[in-house]
């Protein structure tokens, strides 16, 4: 990953959010130590930091969600994400006549959710 656009990506979501370093590193689940290393010094940084960094700064815009029970199973940034997740969680039939059918893991039906602005 591109230290300097993660850098970046992690000022301004700090600024816009009004945040100390301690709480995002708190926020993304991560070092404080880290946090201040991307933004004060060149030292390195390996690149699950920096992925995790740069995900803790995306806003989730959907979600899928459980029709009957209201579960959120999965966020995600675009519509696509979750449909590609729920495209993840489909099997195919093991057999020579079930090869073509697909089953779906979780029991009940699933919706795709635009979140709300300030969730």
């Amino acid at each position: 990953m591109n230290r300097e656009a993660v850098r970046k990506l992690v000022q301004v979501y700090i600024d816009g959010n009004k945040l100390s370093n301690p709480e995002f590193a708190k926020q993304a689940k991560i070092n404080d130590r880290t946090v201040r290393r991307l933004l004060n010094s060149e030292e390195s940084i390996s690149d699950s930091a920096l992925k995790k960094l740069s995900d803790a700064c995306v806003q989730p815009k959907f979600a899928v969600v459980g029709f009957n029970s209201g579960k959120v199973y999965f966020r995600g940034e675009h519509h696509a994400d979750c449909t590609r997740w729920i495209n993840t969680q489909v099997r195919t039939g093991d057999t020579l006549h079930t090869s073509r059918k697909t089953y779906l893991d979780i029991d009940e039906p699933m919706l795709i959710q635009r979140l709300p602005a300030a969730s």
